[in-house]
Formats: structure tokens, C-alpha cells, sequence
């Protein structure tokens, strides 16, 4: 499905990717684990085609080019929530579904139930707790169940049952065929779902 051929990133003659090779096989949850300023987010951002790399992303034996339409449906979740702090989490949730051609309120707003919130709630998100917001964040990127979801540091903020959910969640799509690529440093949180391990330290592949 995904293959990284030699990926190398450089700035400001910093080695943020050293010669990165890795698969990722189709239906399968990968863990990227590894301490904070290790290289899981800049990964994950190679993988996306978000960043200009050395080295070669292929996805479906076609190399993916910087700055093209990325072949794959996808749902993304990087560092923070994509969320606009004067909407209500419902028409946050309205935003990325009409981006994903999705007009159906119960697929729209699936994961936010399934995540214990409340689609009707009027308040705008910026009264919401941190763990509020990771879990509109949560929502927007699973919903529509894309081929590929990847979530970077996505139990942050979240109390213990909240994980378990998700990662009962997570557990179910991956049933279903999805794609997962995980980064977290609380990998305890994540790591019974996980189907591979990818150790990052310093940019390269351990």
C-alpha cells in the first residue's frame, strides 16, 4: 500500500528523517513510538506528502509527488485538532463533511457520540476542556471511515475510559480494513491495538 524508499529530510543542515525504508501493509495498525522531538510527527508528515523529502513516498506502486492530490481517502489528525473555536462541535463536524461529500447527520456526527459528546450542544467548542476538543478532532478525522487514518498523539488530554473507546474504535475500523498509523509517547495507551511496532529516535528507524 505505502512504501518509503531511502527518505531523508533535512533543515538548516538539521537530519530530521535519516534514510527512512518502511511498508505499511493495507488493513493493518501501525504504532510509531518514540520520545517527543523524535521524528514520529515529521513521518508522518512524509508519509502524507505535507513535506518535500529526499527519497521516495510510493503509494499503490506510484510515487507520490509534493504538493499532488494524495491518492488515498485519509483522515488526519497531527499535533492538535483542526477545529475552528467559534463553531459548535456540529458544524465543525458539517465542515470536513461536506469536504468528504458526506450529507448524512448520523455519519457525520457517529464518532462524536461513540467518543460520549453531545452533537446538539450549542456551545461553541472554545468552552470546551482540552479532552473535549481532542475528541471533535477524533471525530472529524474517522468520520466517513477513510482507507487511511492517521492520528498523531491522539489520547492526549483524554481520561482512561475515553481511550479504552477509542481504542475500541480504532480496534473495530481496523476490522474493517482501514489503514491506521498511530504516533504516541504514552504508547501504553495505543499499543493493544497495534499490529507493528516503528521505533524512531533521532530521525531514523531503530
Amino acid at each position: 500500500m505505502i512504501k518509503l524508499v531511502n527518505v531523508s529530510k533535512e533543515h538548516q543542515r538539521n537530519q530530521l528523517l535519516n534514510n527512512i525504508n518502511l511498508e505499511i501493509e493495507r488493513g493493518k495498525v501501525y504504532g510509531f513510538k518514540g520520545r517527543n522531538g523524535s521524528g514520529k510527527t515529521m513521518l508522518l508528515r512524509a508519509i502524507l506528502g505535507l513535506i518535500k523529502v529526499d527519497g521516495q513516498v510510493i503509494i499503490n506502486d506510484k510515487a507520490l509527488k509534493f504538493g499532488a492530490k494524495y491518492p488515498l481517502k485519509v483522515g488526519v489528525f497531527i499535533e492538535k485538532p483542526s477545529i475552528i473555536t467559534e463553531f459548535t462541535a456540529l458544524k465543525n463536524l458539517k465542515l470536513v463533511a461536506a469536504l468528504k461529500g458526506i450529507t448524512d447527520i448520523n455519519v457525520m456526527t457517529k464518532y462524536l457520540v461513540e467518543l460520549g459528546l453531545d452533537y446538539k450542544d450549542k456551545r461553541k467548542v472554545r468552552k470546551y476542556s482540552l479532552g473535549m476538543k481532542q475528541k471533535v478532532g477524533i471525530a472529524q478525522t474517522l468520520m466517513g471511515e477513510p482507507e487511511l487514518i492517521v492520528l498523531d498523539e491522539p489520547t492526549n488530554a483524554l481520561d482512561r475510559k475515553s481511550i479504552e473507546k477509542l481504542v475500541q474504535i480504532l480496534e473495530r475500523l481496523k476490522q474493517q480494513g482501514c489503514t491506521i498509523l498511530i504516533a504516541s509517547h504514552q504508547f501504553e495507551d495505543i499499543e493493544s491495538v497495534v499490529d507493528e511496532v516503528v521505533h524512531i529516535e533521532a530521525g531514523a528507524l531503530e
